[in-house]
């Protein structure tokens, strides 16, 4: 089983299939100085990653009224090599969120994490996990797992449950897990593994999906891009139109321009204060960015993060209905 041990510092670390989790020290560091968890049941109690109606009371003090939920260390998991052993664990963390959830099921959704080292485990879980845990959304991590980008054929069954089943496709990084991840090869500094890991990945995942034809063949799946800002978007659109134009032959399955295939299906999440939000939404309009307020993390606004959206005076107030509710009730399924 997983459990939490001491590390050589005396910090409180997940043990994993034999991995300390986060990775403490060395090239793909993925632990900012400083950042433990809660050492008694008393401490999780006033967080409201593990209490629901303390992030309840946080939710209602920010004006959020639906919250879409996403694991943190649960993140860690698809860098377990055991298969069956990864399905275990995504069935305990998803039976966990069902019952988190319960605390509101109609302002907390969670989503499911998949377990994708098996594409038929991928598949069975996410069918239980919407259909009779009540889950709204499956998470991945854009990371090859297996070796496999998320544009590999092996994943198409669980791409064709997911539009199905009508759920969308939420891709969502993390550092310091022991997976192929960009610039984890090259920095033992946590803020260049962080800074590095969430954007380019997410391109990754971006380009795998969208130039690997996933779109293509499934035009009902929605796929959400999460925790990297937005506007990384407007370049790498233009950046694999670029090349899929001059390299037609090599993606012959695409029938539309990446950025049509983006404004059909995807979605990304901006952050409150992100300096050129307004650039982007000219770049590739309105109807595709979301919110997301990284709540509880590190690098998270503590208070006031709806507000600093809502009030920016550089945005049209349209536009911030449509990322602050229309978009994510759209990306949810819940217009």
């Amino acid at each position: 089983m997983p459990q939490f041990v001491r590390d050589e510092r005396g910090r409180l670390r997940l043990m994993l299939d034999g991995m300390l989790h986060p990775k403490p020290e060395g090239k793909g560091i993925g632990l900012p100085a400083g950042l433990r968890w809660p050492e008694t049941p008393a401490e999780e109690q006033a967080l409201g990653a593990f209490n629901p109606r303390r992030r309840l009371e946080d939710m209602d003090r920010e004006g959020i009224s639906l919250a879409l939920l996403f694991p943190t260390i649960g993140l860690s998991i698809p860098a377990v090599q055991d298969a069956r052993y990864a399905a275990a664990l995504c069935r305990a963390l998803n039976n966990w969120m069902a019952d988190y959830c319960r605390a509101r099921p109609d302002r907390l959704l969670g989503a499911a994490m998949i377990p994708l080292q098996d594409p038929d485990e991928a598949v069975t879980e996410l069918r239980r996990a919407i259909t009779e845990l009540g889950l709204r959304a499956a998470a991945i991590r854009p990371n090859p797992v297996r070796d496999r980008n998320l544009n590999d054929p092996a994943y198409r069954p669980f791409y064709a449950a997911a539009e199905e089943l009508g759920v969308p496709v939420m891709v969502h990084e993390t550092t310091g897990h022991y997976l192929p991840t960009a610039g984890a090869d090259r920095f033992d500094i946590y803020l260049f593994t962080h800074t590095l890991s969430h954007a380019f990945e997410q391109m990754t995942a971006a380009l795998s999906l969208i130039c690997g034809g996933v779109l293509e063949e499934f035009p009902g799946l929605r796929v959400g891009f999460l925790e990297a800002g937005a506007s990384w978007v407007p370049y790498w659109l233009w950046r694999m139109y670029e090349h899929a134009e001059k390299r037609a032959y090599e993606v012959p399955w695409l029938k539309l321009r990446p950025s049509e295939y983006f404004a059909r299906q995807c979605f990304v999440s901006c952050e409150a204060d992100e300096t050129h939000l307004p650039a982007t939404l000219h770049a590739i309009g309105d109807d595709t960015v979301i919110f997301a307020s990284d709540y509880p993390h590190w690098d998270a606004m503590t208070s006031g993060v709806v507000q600093a959206l809502a009030g920016r005076p550089d945005l049209p107030e349209d536009s911030k209905a449509k990322i602050l509710e229309a978009n994510p009730r759209r990306l949810l399924g819940l217009v």
